[in-house]
């Protein structure tokens, strides 16, 4: 049996073991091993780790910041590469300084590991945002997270630099043991410090307080795993000299894993934002389950195999059109349930034109990696040119959204500068995706050329690259703007609250009996203008039914005690304002939530108050508010409660106006 047969049968086994551990668990080992995992995260290694924060959200912001490093050596880098590629002595200055320059290959690699760094950093913080808004808002160790995300950053430095600071040192050739040692090391060391944050999250999400897994979950955890075994078989291939095996590994690595965290991120951002539920549960089934048993159209290289290995790898090439097409679709119609709350964030903006131009980058690439995985080569370089445009556009704006959203989820500020944060994401649009089509110009214009049989014809492709690298500038532009917009917004200046736009357009729910929670009605989209259709037992005109106790009025409590003086000021003015603001409720209590606990305390809601310039309450004052609103005595505000007390202030404020 060939050896890419039981190794991707392997990998696998252990995707489907961790999917059916995330669902059933462990039984009653699941305690025990939490305990010794924190014990692991918090304590090792004992003196270092104390030197980090544990202070919530610092975890993803440490893995956001560095993406943001790697992410502008990434665009540096790359426009350099398009311009060397131009002008071949545009860089024969560093000569001085020892550099080695000849025909670019170098500088494309570094380009490739800084990108897939930038790619790994931005979209698993964004990721460990959303899971740890699941679970009381904070990782199960943030400082952990925080320390392998140096850590990380670390070995991959190594990895780059030291074979160039060894090679001063030693002959030529210990220099190619030099590298795989490097190489390998690196696979290693990649795979421990993942195992690491997997090992974080999977505690984060075992206390997550709902039932249920969201698709972000999935995919991060699935990529995880998948990272952490593709970095081991790579390992085992180099040591056994495997060549199936390390191309297998190799695929696993640069398509699985940065697509479904792709897609883990979009996943999270899109509905977040729309305020609305996935637009369809089957189709993200298929994006997930397609995506970890096909070949991704992406990267690809030549299969020096059998013949019957290249038809199998053709038809799961094939396939994997398919997973990418259903979750592009998937994110965009959920998208378009609130188009206009997309358009005004820009994170949500970056990652709907990720959605938009994915398919046409796959659909290429599909073309350009089936002709290479056959040996054809038909199409010349076209190949590498789609795989570069995917990860300036499609990643870059991925990284974006991770940026402009996730990263003041985590931070729980303001996003800084919303105008710069769009013309960012139009910047790496534009300049993506001209810089991909024009490169493919010169490349068809050299291919053509190549394949018209003509002796001593040449292809003059310096005017298409000229204008290809000065479009990419754009988005490297848009990188600098990226961080400035980053570095601002985590400022102490910068405003505590994040505005949250989030509406339904689901316009009725059926209610019977049974018990579920505020917390799960707005995870399936409910919004506070869904109508609550309370002891009807059947559908009524295609409403979803849901099991929810409706005891979220005890008529034996005063809700507002009646003393001569009316409603609170402060109420009276809370209304005002957001009529004013012209906010919906639901958006300024998920404003003021600061833990994202689904109630507010005393402390939260004086500070909202004081915030909009209503009233600045002395804890006294506030308490006896906060007891006047407070209906089922938890000593918290949840969302029905201060829904109930604006009501009747609203009531009674178009009952006097009409008198």
């Amino acid at each position: 049996m060939e050896t890419v047969f039981i190794t991707s049968g392997l990998l696998i086994a252990i995707l489907f073991f961790t999917a059916n551990y995330l669902v059933k668990g462990i039984g009653g080992m699941s305690a025990p091993l939490q305990q010794v995992g924190i014990f692991l995260l918090n304590k090792a290694p004992a003196g270092i780790i104390d030197l980090f924060s544990d202070e919530a959200g610092s975890g993803s912001k440490t893995w956001i910041r560095f993406g943001m490093v790697w992410f502008i050596f990434a665009a540096i880098s790359s426009f350099l590469g398009l311009w060397h590629s131009y002008d071949g002595t545009a860089l024969d200055s560093l000569a001085s300084i020892g550099w080695s320059y000849d025909d670019g290959s170098m500088l494309t690699e570094y380009t490739n590991v800084f990108f897939m760094t930038a790619l790994n950093y931005m979209l698993v913080g964004g990721a460990l945002v959303a899971v740890s808004r699941t679970a009381q808002g904070r990782l199960a160790s943030e400082k952990s997270a925080s320390m392998v995300a140096l850590l990380l950053t670390v070995s991959t430095a190594a990895y780059l630099f030291l074979p160039v600071l060894l090679s001063f040192v030693t002959l030529d050739n210990e220099a190619g043991i030099i590298d795989t040692v490097t190489d390998v090391s690196s696979l290693v060391v990649g795979s421990l410090l993942h195992a690491a944050i997997l090992i974080n999250v999977l505690i984060t999400v075992a206390n997550r307080a709902s039932d249920n897994l969201s698709p972000t979950t999935w995919f991060l955890v699935l990529a995880l795993v998948a990272k952490i075994a593709g970095g081991l078989m790579a390992f085992l291939g180099e040591l056994m000299s495997s060549t199936q095996t390390v191309w297998m590994a190799e695929h696993v690595l640069t398509g699985w894993v940065p697509l479904a965290l792709i897609f883990g991120l979009a996943y999270h951002i899109i509905p977040y934002t729309t305020g609305t539920p996935v637009w369809s549960e089957s189709m993200f089934k298929v994006n997930m389950l397609l995506l970890f048993v096909t070949v991704p159209p992406f990267f690809m290289t030549a299969a020096t195999s059998a013949e019957f290995l290249q038809n199998v790898g053709a038809i799961l090439l094939t396939l994997g059109l398919l997973p990418l097409l259903a979750g592009s679709f998937n994110l965009l119609i959920t998208a378009k349930s609130n188009a206009e709350a997309i358009v005004k964030n820009p994170g949500a903006f970056a990652a709907t034109g990720a959605m938009l131009l994915l398919p046409l980058y796959a659909v290429g690439g599909y073309f350009t990696s089936m002709d290479v995985f056959v040996g054809l080569g038909n199409l010349g370089t076209m190949a590498t040119t789609v795989d570069q445009g995917f990860m300036y556009t499609v990643g870059g704006l991925m990284m974006l959204a991770s940026v402009f959203t996730a990263y003041p989820l985590a931070a729980r500020k303001q996003l800084a500068s919303t105008s710069n944060a769009q013309l960012a994401v139009w910047l790496t649009i534009v300049g993506g995706l001209m810089s991909t089509v024009i490169r493919l110009m010169g490349d068809f214009t050299n291919q053509a050329v190549a394949n018209s049989g003509v002796e001593d014809a040449v292809a003059d492709s310096g005017g298409f690259l000229l204008v290809a690298s000065s479009m990419y500038y754009l988005c490297a532009i848009a990188t600098i703007i990226a961080a400035q917009v980053l570095i601002r917004t985590g400022t102490r200046g910068n405003a505590d609250a994040v505005p949250q736009s989030a509406t339904s357009d689901i316009n009725a729910y059926t209610l019977v009996e049974g018990t579920t929670t505020i917390r799960t009605l707005l995870g399936r989209g409910v919004g506070i203008d869904t109508a609550l259709n309370i002891g009807h037992s059947e559908e009524d005109d295609g409403a979803t039914i849901i099991a929810v106790s409706a005891h979220l009025h005890n008529e034996e409590i005063t809700e507002f005690p009646d003393d001569g003086t009316g409603p609170a000021e402060e109420l009276v003015m809370l209304s005002n304002y957001l009529a004013e603001s012209d906010q919906s409720l639901f958006q300024f209590f998920q404003s003021i939530d600061l833990d994202d606990s689904g109630t507010i305390d005393g402390f939260e809601f004086q500070r909202a108050l004081k915030n909009a310039e209503i009233a600045n309450l002395p804890p006294w004052e506030m308490s006896a508010l906060l007891e006047a609103m407070d209906l089922d005595g938890d000593g918290k505000i949840n969302l029905p409660e201060l829904d109930i007390a604006v009501t009747k202030i609203r009531s009674m404020q178009s009952t006097s106006e009409e008198e």
